[in-house]
């Protein structure tokens, strides 16, 4: 099950974008989403079809992805500030959009 905590350690250890695309593994999630999403990929961007044409999800860059996760259900795409929760099983997709830290007294008054 993917909690609070497993989210958080998600964004910790995929902070930064993917090195070589291979390490995504594309070619394998791809045609395993396509039982249940429409989605293409070009090798520049990926597109769910499926999602709303004026989405913010429906489209994306694959070069902003910090990396692709399997779990029991679902596939994640992780991203700087926002994970998608694509289902394996079924047509579902969640969005978790990673909370801004709390900005503290000194970085309010100086901008930092």
């Amino acid at each position: 099950m993917i909690n609070e905590s497993v989210i958080n350690e998600i964004y910790k250890k995929f902070s930064k974008p993917h090195k070589k695309e291979s390490d995504l593994r594309l070619d394998y999630f791809i045609p395993l989403l396509n039982e249940h999403h429409s989605i293409e990929s070009d090798g520049f961007e990926i597109v769910l079809k499926d999602v709303e044409e004026y989405s913010p999800f429906r489209r994306f860059l694959i070069r902003s992805l910090n990396a692709v996760l399997e779990f029991d259900k679902l596939i994640a795409f992780v991203f700087r500030t926002h994970i998608l929760f694509l289902g394996k099983e079924d047509n579902q997709l969640h969005v978790h959009i990673k909370p801004e830290k709390p900005s503290s007294m000194f970085s309010r008054l100086f901008g930092r």
